[in-house]
């Protein structure tokens, strides 16, 4: 065969592998735009990339103390099976997807309680997605100002309208306890709002106490020193007591404000019993989350602290015997 021949014989080969590539390209764009018209991406993408996390056993109480960056979000599983979140991260695009993922490992469906804890953006930014997500039976509001509420909680009040979701004034009449369990808020209560922290969301924070099997955790939000102080205030005078709030039997808290120092003040810790603490924050974030001041209020009182920029989402177990464990979930 001449030099011409097997020049033209190479270059056919050439063009008929370009063209069944060119062929097979076109197929998988075909079938990837037929993909997405019948299996839009909110119908998959929070099923892949999923935590690895061990099925809860009979008894046991978790709350999962997630990993959504400068923002936060607390899922718990109480013992009779109901499901609560307390806030959903910010607005960014992986805040909800990392929410969304956990709770799709776990199997959840439905929300029973859910609770904005205030109207900050990096607390309420993620529960529009969740709530299109997931069914919400459900919502506790907290009291917000009007004029610093922001667009992502509107988005999301008009995404629980949308839904047709219940939704309840978070309040200290409000109690979520079940079998086994005390659930209950503790802030705020209306002689608690004055008008000097109707201009500050972060002093509107709900609080919440959960205690089970003995073992105790309570859920600040952003709240300052000035809640702190009304805490402790109204356990002295007893307000708690006919609640079964034992305030200074708790064990875990959830640190207020991502350890910002305007929180979690020494003699609140004294109070407490803390002996695990938990903070959500950023890695490097700007804000230098959870401050000195926090981490020496904390070590003065031999808490143990986890921090999700060091630890990732951090799950609290506490079994039927009234003892918990903390691991940490990658």
């Amino acid at each position: 065969m001449g030099y011409k021949a097997e020049k033209d014989k190479i270059e056919r080969k050439i063009r008929i592998i370009k063209i069944v590539l060119l062929c097979v390209l076109l197929a998988v764009l075909v079938g990837l735009c037929i993909f997405s018209a019948f299996c839009p991406p909110s119908t998959w993408k929070y099923h892949v990339k999923k935590p690895k996390i061990k099925e809860r056993q009979e008894g046991e109480l978790r709350m999962h103390f997630l990993d959504v960056g400068q923002g936060e979000s607390i899922l718990i599983e109480l013992p009779d099976g109901k499901i609560a979140l307390i806030d959903g991260g910010d607005w960014l695009e992986n805040t909800a997807t990392t929410v969304l993922r956990y709770m799709n490992a776990l199997d959840i469906d439905e929300i029973d309680y859910l609770v904005a804890s205030h109207a900050d953006a990096d607390h309420v930014g993620g529960l529009t997605r969740i709530v299109e997500a997931k069914k919400v039976v459900n919502a506790y509001l907290p009291t917000v100002n009007a004029v610093n509420a922001g667009e992502r909680y509107a988005a999301f009040y008009a995404a629980l309208t949308e839904e047709n979701c219940a939704k309840w004034q978070s309040s200290r009449e409000i109690s979520l306890s079940g079998d086994g369990y005390v659930f209950e808020f503790l802030y705020p209560y209306s002689i608690d709002v004055s008008e000097e922290t109707e201009t500050d969301d972060n002093a509107l924070s709900s609080v919440l106490w959960l205690d089970y099997k003995g073992v105790s955790a309570l859920f600040t939000g952003d709240a300052p020193t000035a809640t702190e102080d009304i805490l402790m205030r109204d356990d002295r005078l007893g307000m708690f007591t006919h609640r079964n709030v034992e305030l200074q039997s708790t064990e875990i808290l959830k640190v207020a404000h991502h350890g910002g120092k305007g929180s979690t003040a020494l003699n609140f810790l004294q109070y407490l019993q803390v002996k695990t603490a938990v903070v959500s924050c950023a890695e490097n974030n700007p804000y230098g989350h959870p401050s000195q001041e926090v981490q020496d209020n904390l070590a003065a009182v031999n808490a143990e602290l986890y921090r999700t920029d060091e630890r990732g989402s951090i799950m609290i177990t506490i079994s039927a015997d009234g003892t918990y464990k903390v691991d940490c979930i990658s």
